[in-house]
Protein backbone atom coordinates (compact mmCIF):
# COMPACT_ATOMS: atom_id res chain seq x y z
CA UNK A 1 0.00 0.00 0.00
CA UNK A 2 1.22 3.21 -0.80
CA UNK A 3 2.09 6.07 1.48
CA UNK A 4 -0.11 8.80 2.58
CA UNK A 5 1.71 10.74 5.50
CA UNK A 6 0.82 14.30 4.13
CA UNK A 7 2.81 16.51 6.25
CA UNK A 8 0.27 19.42 8.32
CA UNK A 9 -0.13 22.73 6.19
CA UNK A 10 -0.90 23.67 10.03
CA UNK A 11 0.17 23.06 13.75
CA UNK A 12 -2.53 23.59 16.08
CA UNK A 13 0.37 23.00 19.06
CA UNK A 14 -2.43 21.01 21.12
CA UNK A 15 -2.33 17.78 19.19
CA UNK A 16 -5.38 15.94 19.52
CA UNK A 17 -7.18 18.82 20.27
CA UNK A 18 -8.00 19.82 16.96
CA UNK A 19 -9.23 16.01 16.07
CA UNK A 20 -11.90 15.65 18.83
CA UNK A 21 -13.89 17.86 17.83
CA UNK A 22 -14.29 16.83 13.91
CA UNK A 23 -17.67 15.88 14.64
CA UNK A 24 -18.77 19.18 14.80
CA UNK A 25 -16.30 21.38 12.34
CA UNK A 26 -15.83 19.26 10.13
CA UNK A 27 -19.72 18.89 9.08
CA UNK A 28 -19.13 22.77 9.52
CA UNK A 29 -16.40 22.69 6.70
CA UNK A 30 -19.07 20.75 4.47
CA UNK A 31 -21.84 23.26 4.42
CA UNK A 32 -19.82 26.30 4.09
CA UNK A 33 -18.22 24.72 0.90
CA UNK A 34 -22.26 23.44 -0.50
CA UNK A 35 -22.49 27.33 -0.02
CA UNK A 36 -20.55 28.35 -2.14
CA UNK A 37 -21.47 25.83 -4.41
CA UNK A 38 -24.76 26.37 -4.61
CA UNK A 39 -24.09 30.07 -4.96
CA UNK A 40 -21.32 29.05 -8.15
CA UNK A 41 -24.40 27.20 -9.77
CA UNK A 42 -27.59 28.65 -8.75
CA UNK A 43 -27.74 31.47 -10.49
CA UNK A 44 -28.00 29.70 -13.54
CA UNK A 45 -31.92 28.28 -12.57
CA UNK A 46 -32.92 31.90 -12.04
CA UNK A 47 -31.29 33.70 -14.67
CA UNK A 48 -34.61 34.67 -16.60
CA UNK A 49 -36.30 36.04 -13.70
CA UNK A 50 -33.20 38.16 -12.80
CA UNK A 51 -33.19 39.51 -16.45
CA UNK A 52 -36.78 40.33 -16.21
CA UNK A 53 -36.53 42.23 -12.52
CA UNK A 54 -33.26 43.54 -13.97
CA UNK A 55 -34.24 44.90 -16.89
CA UNK A 56 -31.49 43.13 -18.93
CA UNK A 57 -31.13 40.40 -21.18
CA UNK A 58 -30.68 36.53 -20.12
CA UNK A 59 -26.94 36.70 -21.79
CA UNK A 60 -25.95 39.85 -20.06
CA UNK A 61 -27.25 38.37 -16.64
CA UNK A 62 -25.58 34.91 -17.48
CA UNK A 63 -21.97 37.24 -17.12
CA UNK A 64 -23.11 36.66 -12.74
CA UNK A 65 -22.21 33.23 -13.49
CA UNK A 66 -18.76 34.15 -15.32
CA UNK A 67 -17.75 37.39 -13.12
CA UNK A 68 -17.89 34.83 -10.21
CA UNK A 69 -15.81 32.29 -11.27
CA UNK A 70 -13.19 34.80 -12.94
CA UNK A 71 -13.15 36.25 -9.21
CA UNK A 72 -12.59 32.84 -7.73
CA UNK A 73 -9.82 32.05 -10.04
CA UNK A 74 -7.99 34.65 -10.40
CA UNK A 75 -8.65 35.83 -6.33
CA UNK A 76 -7.42 32.10 -4.70
CA UNK A 77 -3.87 32.81 -4.93
CA UNK A 78 -3.62 35.98 -4.08
CA UNK A 79 -6.17 35.77 -0.75
CA UNK A 80 -3.96 32.85 -0.01
CA UNK A 81 -0.61 34.71 -0.07
CA UNK A 82 -2.38 37.98 2.31
CA UNK A 83 -3.75 35.69 4.06
CA UNK A 84 -1.15 32.81 5.01
CA UNK A 85 0.08 34.20 8.01
CA UNK A 86 -3.19 34.23 10.21
CA UNK A 87 -5.34 32.04 12.31
CA UNK A 88 -7.24 29.85 9.81
CA UNK A 89 -10.19 30.25 12.21
CA UNK A 90 -10.21 34.01 11.62
CA UNK A 91 -9.57 33.55 8.22
CA UNK A 92 -12.68 31.36 7.32
CA UNK A 93 -14.97 32.84 9.64
CA UNK A 94 -14.19 36.33 8.55
CA UNK A 95 -14.47 35.00 5.02
CA UNK A 96 -17.91 33.07 5.38
CA UNK A 97 -18.98 36.76 6.88
CA UNK A 98 -17.86 38.94 4.09
CA UNK A 99 -19.76 36.20 1.56
CA UNK A 100 -22.66 36.22 3.88
CA UNK A 101 -22.63 40.29 3.16
CA UNK A 102 -22.20 39.84 -0.27
CA UNK A 103 -25.41 37.27 -0.92
CA UNK A 104 -27.55 40.02 1.33
CA UNK A 105 -26.23 43.03 -0.99
CA UNK A 106 -27.33 40.97 -3.75
CA UNK A 107 -30.85 40.37 -2.39
CA UNK A 108 -31.13 43.76 -2.27
CA UNK A 109 -29.44 45.01 -5.16
CA UNK A 110 -31.13 47.53 -6.73
CA UNK A 111 -29.64 47.38 -10.44
CA UNK A 112 -27.46 45.33 -12.64
CA UNK A 113 -24.43 46.69 -11.54
CA UNK A 114 -24.97 46.15 -8.04
CA UNK A 115 -25.55 43.00 -8.50
CA UNK A 116 -22.80 41.95 -10.79
CA UNK A 117 -20.45 43.78 -7.94
CA UNK A 118 -21.82 41.72 -5.60
CA UNK A 119 -21.32 38.62 -6.96
CA UNK A 120 -17.52 39.35 -7.70
CA UNK A 121 -17.54 39.87 -3.62
CA UNK A 122 -18.61 36.54 -2.90
CA UNK A 123 -16.37 35.10 -6.05
CA UNK A 124 -14.08 36.49 -4.02
CA UNK A 125 -14.96 35.58 -0.34
CA UNK A 126 -15.25 32.12 -1.57
CA UNK A 127 -12.11 32.02 -3.26
CA UNK A 128 -10.19 32.88 0.43
CA UNK A 129 -11.77 30.39 2.71
CA UNK A 130 -12.08 27.26 0.29
CA UNK A 131 -8.42 26.26 -0.26
CA UNK A 132 -8.38 27.38 3.65
CA UNK A 133 -11.10 25.15 4.38
CA UNK A 134 -9.24 22.19 2.36
CA UNK A 135 -5.88 22.91 3.75
CA UNK A 136 -7.32 22.75 7.85
CA UNK A 137 -9.07 19.40 7.06
CA UNK A 138 -6.13 17.61 5.57
CA UNK A 139 -4.10 18.92 8.63
CA UNK A 140 -6.45 18.40 11.73
CA UNK A 141 -7.50 14.79 9.95
CA UNK A 142 -5.70 11.94 12.23
CA UNK A 143 -3.42 10.14 10.35
CA UNK A 144 -4.12 8.19 7.38
CA UNK A 145 -7.58 9.67 7.07
CA UNK A 146 -6.60 12.70 5.33
CA UNK A 147 -8.25 11.47 1.91
CA UNK A 148 -11.73 11.33 3.50
CA UNK A 149 -11.50 14.55 5.37
CA UNK A 150 -10.63 16.18 2.46
CA UNK A 151 -13.48 14.54 0.85
CA UNK A 152 -16.02 15.47 3.07
CA UNK A 153 -14.66 19.26 2.09
CA UNK A 154 -14.81 18.28 -1.89
CA UNK A 155 -18.50 16.91 -1.15
CA UNK A 156 -20.21 19.92 -0.04
CA UNK A 157 -19.42 21.09 -3.45
CA UNK A 158 -20.45 18.27 -5.43
CA UNK A 159 -23.91 18.05 -2.65
CA UNK A 160 -24.69 21.55 -3.36
CA UNK A 161 -25.53 20.31 -7.33
CA UNK A 162 -27.97 17.89 -6.15
CA UNK A 163 -29.37 19.52 -3.24
CA UNK A 164 -28.65 23.46 -2.62
CA UNK A 165 -29.03 24.11 -6.75
CA UNK A 166 -32.48 22.72 -6.83
CA UNK A 167 -33.80 24.27 -3.88
CA UNK A 168 -32.62 27.26 -4.27
CA UNK A 169 -33.80 27.63 -8.18
CA UNK A 170 -37.17 26.60 -6.83
CA UNK A 171 -37.34 28.88 -4.13
CA UNK A 172 -36.31 31.62 -6.92
CA UNK A 173 -39.96 29.77 -8.97
CA UNK A 174 -41.63 30.38 -6.06
CA UNK A 175 -41.03 33.64 -4.02
CA UNK A 176 -38.38 35.46 -6.43
CA UNK A 177 -34.35 34.89 -7.36
CA UNK A 178 -34.02 37.32 -4.14
CA UNK A 179 -35.02 34.37 -1.90
CA UNK A 180 -32.66 32.47 -3.51
CA UNK A 181 -29.92 34.95 -2.26
CA UNK A 182 -30.99 34.76 0.80
CA UNK A 183 -31.23 31.10 1.18
CA UNK A 184 -27.42 31.02 0.31
CA UNK A 185 -26.63 33.69 2.87
CA UNK A 186 -28.17 31.91 5.52
CA UNK A 187 -26.40 28.59 4.62
CA UNK A 188 -23.42 30.73 4.93
CA UNK A 189 -24.05 32.08 8.04
CA UNK A 190 -25.17 29.00 9.41
CA UNK A 191 -21.71 27.73 8.74
CA UNK A 192 -19.50 30.53 9.67
CA UNK A 193 -21.17 30.44 12.88
CA UNK A 194 -20.69 27.10 13.95
CA UNK A 195 -17.18 27.09 12.72
CA UNK A 196 -16.46 29.97 15.37
CA UNK A 197 -17.47 28.04 18.03
CA UNK A 198 -16.49 24.40 17.19
CA UNK A 199 -13.32 25.27 15.06
CA UNK A 200 -10.49 25.17 17.50
CA UNK A 201 -7.36 27.82 17.07
CA UNK A 202 -5.33 26.90 14.13
CA UNK A 203 -2.33 29.22 13.72
CA UNK A 204 -1.45 30.43 10.00
CA UNK A 205 2.27 29.49 8.41
CA UNK A 206 5.41 31.03 9.92
CA UNK A 207 6.51 33.97 8.87
CA UNK A 208 8.37 33.51 5.44
CA UNK A 209 9.22 35.73 2.26
CA UNK A 210 7.05 35.58 -0.66
CA UNK A 211 9.28 33.73 -2.64
CA UNK A 212 9.72 30.64 -0.01
CA UNK A 213 5.94 30.62 0.10
CA UNK A 214 5.91 30.30 -4.14
CA UNK A 215 9.07 28.14 -3.88
CA UNK A 216 6.61 25.06 -4.95
CA UNK A 217 6.22 26.17 -8.25
CA UNK A 218 9.91 26.22 -9.05
CA UNK A 219 9.26 22.22 -9.06
CA UNK A 220 8.96 20.92 -12.15
CA UNK A 221 7.00 18.43 -11.23
CA UNK A 222 4.60 19.85 -9.10
CA UNK A 223 3.97 22.80 -11.64
CA UNK A 224 3.42 20.20 -14.03
CA UNK A 225 0.83 18.63 -12.28
CA UNK A 226 -1.08 21.82 -11.80
CA UNK A 227 -0.80 22.62 -15.58
CA UNK A 228 -2.74 19.19 -15.77
CA UNK A 229 -5.71 20.25 -13.69
CA UNK A 230 -6.14 23.10 -16.64
CA UNK A 231 -7.32 20.29 -19.30
CA UNK A 232 -8.75 18.15 -16.84
CA UNK A 233 -10.75 20.82 -15.80
CA UNK A 234 -11.81 21.44 -19.33
CA UNK A 235 -12.05 17.93 -20.47
CA UNK A 236 -13.88 16.97 -17.24
CA UNK A 237 -16.44 19.52 -17.48
CA UNK A 238 -17.46 19.69 -21.16
CA UNK A 239 -19.88 16.28 -20.81
CA UNK A 240 -21.96 18.22 -18.32
CA UNK A 241 -21.61 21.45 -19.80
CA UNK A 242 -23.23 20.29 -22.83
CA UNK A 243 -24.83 17.20 -21.24
CA UNK A 244 -28.71 18.03 -23.14
CA UNK A 245 -26.75 17.86 -26.70
CA UNK A 246 -24.36 14.33 -26.01
CA UNK A 247 -27.08 12.92 -23.94
CA UNK A 248 -29.75 13.99 -26.53
CA UNK A 249 -27.28 11.95 -29.18
CA UNK A 250 -26.97 9.11 -26.74
CA UNK A 251 -30.49 8.34 -26.00
CA UNK A 252 -32.95 11.51 -27.15
CA UNK A 253 -32.66 12.34 -23.69
CA UNK A 254 -34.40 15.80 -23.49
CA UNK A 255 -36.70 17.90 -22.16
CA UNK A 256 -38.08 16.15 -18.70
CA UNK A 257 -35.67 13.67 -18.63
CA UNK A 258 -32.79 15.99 -18.22
CA UNK A 259 -33.57 16.86 -14.95
CA UNK A 260 -33.44 13.10 -13.77
CA UNK A 261 -30.37 12.40 -15.63
CA UNK A 262 -28.83 15.62 -13.63
CA UNK A 263 -29.06 14.43 -10.48
CA UNK A 264 -27.99 10.93 -11.65
CA UNK A 265 -23.96 12.89 -12.34
CA UNK A 266 -25.08 15.24 -8.85
CA UNK A 267 -25.39 12.03 -6.65
CA UNK A 268 -22.33 10.08 -8.67
CA UNK A 269 -20.25 13.10 -7.98
CA UNK A 270 -20.89 13.25 -4.20
CA UNK A 271 -20.22 9.45 -4.06
CA UNK A 272 -17.17 9.92 -6.46
CA UNK A 273 -15.58 12.71 -4.42
CA UNK A 274 -16.15 10.45 -1.15
CA UNK A 275 -14.52 7.27 -2.63
CA UNK A 276 -12.09 9.49 -3.87
CA UNK A 277 -10.85 10.07 -0.20
CA UNK A 278 -10.97 6.45 0.46
CA UNK A 279 -9.06 5.60 -2.30
CA UNK A 280 -6.31 8.29 -1.44
CA UNK A 281 -6.16 6.63 2.06
CA UNK A 282 -5.71 3.34 0.74
CA UNK A 283 -3.72 3.72 -2.28
CA UNK A 284 -1.88 6.97 -2.15
CA UNK A 285 -2.66 9.81 -3.62
CA UNK A 286 -0.84 9.22 -6.79
CA UNK A 287 -2.34 5.81 -7.56
CA UNK A 288 -5.62 7.35 -6.81
CA UNK A 289 -4.97 10.41 -9.00
CA UNK A 290 -4.16 7.77 -11.50
CA UNK A 291 -6.99 5.75 -11.26
CA UNK A 292 -9.70 9.03 -11.27
CA UNK A 293 -7.74 10.49 -14.19
CA UNK A 294 -7.87 7.27 -16.24
CA UNK A 295 -12.16 6.88 -15.12
CA UNK A 296 -12.62 10.39 -16.05
CA UNK A 297 -10.95 9.53 -19.91
CA UNK A 298 -12.93 6.19 -20.01
CA UNK A 299 -15.97 8.17 -19.51
CA UNK A 300 -16.06 10.44 -22.61
CA UNK A 301 -14.38 7.53 -24.70
CA UNK A 302 -17.43 5.34 -23.75
CA UNK A 303 -19.51 8.22 -24.80
CA UNK A 304 -17.65 8.55 -27.69
CA UNK A 305 -17.39 4.99 -29.01
CA UNK A 306 -21.71 5.02 -28.23
CA UNK A 307 -22.13 7.32 -30.50
CA UNK A 308 -19.77 6.34 -33.59
CA UNK A 309 -21.79 3.04 -33.16
CA UNK A 310 -25.45 4.18 -33.30
CA UNK A 311 -28.21 4.84 -31.55
CA UNK A 312 -30.34 5.57 -30.05
CA UNK A 313 -29.82 4.00 -26.93
CA UNK A 314 -32.03 3.30 -23.75
CA UNK A 315 -32.21 6.01 -21.25
CA UNK A 316 -30.46 3.90 -18.66
CA UNK A 317 -27.76 2.96 -20.92
CA UNK A 318 -26.82 6.61 -21.28
CA UNK A 319 -27.40 6.72 -17.36
CA UNK A 320 -25.29 4.68 -16.47
CA UNK A 321 -22.25 6.81 -19.07
CA UNK A 322 -22.91 9.49 -16.71
CA UNK A 323 -22.90 7.60 -13.10
CA UNK A 324 -19.29 6.72 -14.32
CA UNK A 325 -18.63 10.29 -15.81
CA UNK A 326 -19.78 11.68 -12.47
CA UNK A 327 -17.61 8.93 -10.22
CA UNK A 328 -14.46 9.57 -12.04
CA UNK A 329 -14.29 13.64 -12.44
CA UNK A 330 -15.63 14.29 -9.21
CA UNK A 331 -13.53 11.49 -7.42
CA UNK A 332 -10.26 12.83 -8.53
CA UNK A 333 -10.17 16.32 -6.75
CA UNK A 334 -9.38 14.97 -2.71
CA UNK A 335 -6.62 12.96 -4.84
CA UNK A 336 -4.79 15.79 -6.54
CA UNK A 337 -5.17 18.18 -3.27
CA UNK A 338 -3.61 15.04 -1.32
CA UNK A 339 -0.92 14.83 -3.80
CA UNK A 340 0.30 18.32 -3.61
CA UNK A 341 0.27 18.53 0.18
CA UNK A 342 1.87 15.84 0.20
CA UNK A 343 4.93 16.57 -2.19
CA UNK A 344 5.04 20.70 -1.21
CA UNK A 345 2.33 21.80 1.44
CA UNK A 346 3.83 22.76 4.41
CA UNK A 347 3.24 26.00 5.44
CA UNK A 348 2.09 26.60 1.32
CA UNK A 349 -0.15 24.22 1.51
CA UNK A 350 -3.47 27.10 1.09
CA UNK A 351 -1.51 28.42 -1.47
CA UNK A 352 -0.90 24.82 -3.68
CA UNK A 353 -4.79 24.21 -3.07
CA UNK A 354 -5.60 27.88 -4.21
CA UNK A 355 -3.18 27.54 -7.35
CA UNK A 356 -4.89 23.76 -7.94
CA UNK A 357 -8.27 25.68 -7.92
CA UNK A 358 -7.30 28.71 -9.61
CA UNK A 359 -5.95 26.01 -12.31
CA UNK A 360 -9.53 23.83 -12.55
CA UNK A 361 -11.61 27.13 -12.51
CA UNK A 362 -9.37 28.51 -15.61
CA UNK A 363 -10.36 25.42 -16.88
CA UNK A 364 -14.08 25.10 -16.32
CA UNK A 365 -14.07 28.21 -18.13
CA UNK A 366 -12.48 26.61 -21.55
CA UNK A 367 -14.36 23.62 -21.19
CA UNK A 368 -17.52 26.11 -22.93
CA UNK A 369 -15.83 27.29 -25.70
CA UNK A 370 -14.10 24.43 -26.72
CA UNK A 371 -16.79 22.06 -26.02
CA UNK A 372 -19.32 24.98 -28.08
CA UNK A 373 -16.16 24.98 -31.16
CA UNK A 374 -16.39 21.15 -31.24
CA UNK A 375 -20.55 21.40 -31.36
CA UNK A 376 -20.21 23.70 -34.00
CA UNK A 377 -17.64 21.67 -36.07
CA UNK A 378 -19.01 17.93 -35.75
CA UNK A 379 -22.06 17.46 -33.67
CA UNK A 380 -23.17 16.58 -30.25
CA UNK A 381 -20.52 13.41 -30.96
CA UNK A 382 -17.32 15.73 -31.10
CA UNK A 383 -17.92 17.05 -27.56
CA UNK A 384 -17.01 13.84 -25.93
CA UNK A 385 -14.00 13.91 -28.45
CA UNK A 386 -13.27 17.23 -27.43
CA UNK A 387 -13.22 16.19 -23.50
CA UNK A 388 -11.14 12.98 -24.60
CA UNK A 389 -8.28 14.91 -25.93
CA UNK A 390 -8.06 17.27 -23.05
CA UNK A 391 -8.22 14.68 -20.95
CA UNK A 392 -5.35 12.54 -22.77
CA UNK A 393 -3.24 15.82 -22.54
CA UNK A 394 -3.80 15.87 -18.68
CA UNK A 395 -3.30 12.51 -18.42
CA UNK A 396 -0.30 12.72 -20.01
CA UNK A 397 1.28 15.77 -17.74
CA UNK A 398 0.41 13.90 -14.90
CA UNK A 399 2.31 10.84 -15.76
CA UNK A 400 5.10 13.42 -16.35
CA UNK A 401 4.94 14.83 -13.04
CA UNK A 402 4.83 11.39 -11.46
CA UNK A 403 8.27 10.41 -13.39
CA UNK A 404 11.48 11.49 -13.87
CA UNK A 405 14.49 11.75 -10.60
CA UNK A 406 13.83 14.00 -7.40
CA UNK A 407 17.36 14.25 -7.83
CA UNK A 408 17.18 16.67 -11.07
CA UNK A 409 13.76 18.33 -9.76
CA UNK A 410 15.63 19.39 -6.48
Amino acid sequence: MASHATQPAVRTGTGGDARRPAALWLPALFLLAFSFGTDDMVIAGILPDIARDLAVSVPLSGQLVTVFAVAYALGAPPAALLTARLPRRTVLVAAAGVFVVANLAAAAAPAYGALLAARAVAGLAAATASPVAFAVAAAAAPEGRQGRYLAVVGAGLTTSLVAGVPVGAWLGEALGWRATMLFVAALAAVAGTALAVTLPPLPGGAAGRLRDRLAPLGRRRTLIGLTAMVPAGAGGMMPYVYLTEVAGRLGEVRGAGVAPLITVVGAAGVAGSLAGGRAVDALGARRALLLFASGMLAAPALMLAFALAGGPYPRPVVAVLYLLYGLAAWGIGPAVQAWLIERDGGAAAGELIALNNSAMFLGFSLAGGIGGLALQAGGAAAVPAAAAGCLIVSLALFGTAFTGSRRKEE
